[in-house]
């Protein structure tokens, strides 16, 4: 039995919308009790996704979400660190929308995917620096909740890497991108070689377990190593590590 509380006429704050663990969404979801609904957008989305989820990423939520049951609980789901995209959405269903039964899976993609349950996924992404989504990502592809800057003063890359230096203070990252150009990031670290609070692996927060799956020793990166790069037009560049990802660019 599922204390899943039906959320009739009522504004919800961030603190009222339930959570539920991925054992008791995959429950639910076999049951046809529940639809899993990803808020994010196309490439995370095209990395890796829940089985079965919708996807309606959050700039089209409104637009959309006549295509999603009312009887069920609608339960969104993203990558970031304590599901902020994610309980937009569900807010934006209750609040606005009317939708009496939402909720937010506890820890997001990651926490479903650790737990082993089913994932389709999609090594060899298109990605288009050119290609906009609607007004919630102003206009660009939606960062990563690790991005501070305003959307507007933001460029994202995507590409292989063909050249990485990590030193003390300072690491270059030299990406052939998927728009047929060369860019050259720089990351500043000062006082350390250790950038990491500045990487992502596969659109997750970078742990310290992290550093074997992209480089073979410290500071030489493994062999066909892919990125999505999100530069700042104050300098501060976020790479997230993509390992086994091909990007190709729109035809």
């Amino acid at each position: 039995m599922y204390l899943i509380p039906l959320l009739l006429a009522a504004t919800l704050a961030k603190a009222d919308v339930p959570r539920v663990q991925p054992a008791e969404l995959r429950a639910m979801m076999q049951k046809g009790e529940a639809v899993a609904v990803d808020v994010r957008a196309s490439v995370p989305y095209e990395l890796g996704h829940i089985t079965g989820a919708v996807w309606m990423p959050l700039g089209l939520l409104r637009q959309r979400a006549g295509e999603l049951p009312e009887e069920k609980l609608i339960v969104s789901y993203c990558t970031c660190k304590a599901e902020e995209t994610s309980l937009e959405g569900a807010l934006m269903l209750a609040n606005e929308l009317g939708f009496p039964r939402v909720a937010v899976l506890h820890g997001g993609y990651p926490a479903w995917k650790e737990a082993g349950f089913p994932v389709e996924e999609q090594r060899t992404v298109l990605f288009n620096e050119e290609q906009v989504e609607p007004a919630a990502s102003g206009g660009r592809l939606r960062p990563p909740a690790a991005v501070s800057c305003d959307r507007n003063e933001l460029t994202s890359y995507a590409g292989r890497v063909t050249h990485y230096k990590r030193v003390k203070d300072k690491t270059t990252v030299v990406m052939n991108t998927s728009a047929d150009t060369v860019e050259t990031l720089s990351i500043r670290h000062t006082g350390t070689d250790d950038p990491s609070r500045f990487y992502l692996i596969d659109g997750t927060p970078f742990t310290p377990s992290d550093w074997n799956r992209i480089e073979s020793k410290k500071g030489v990166l493994r062999p066909d190593m892919s990125a999505v790069a999100w530069v700042c037009s104050n300098g501060v560049t976020i790479v997230d590590w993509r390992p086994g990802t091909a990007f190709t660019g729109a035809e």
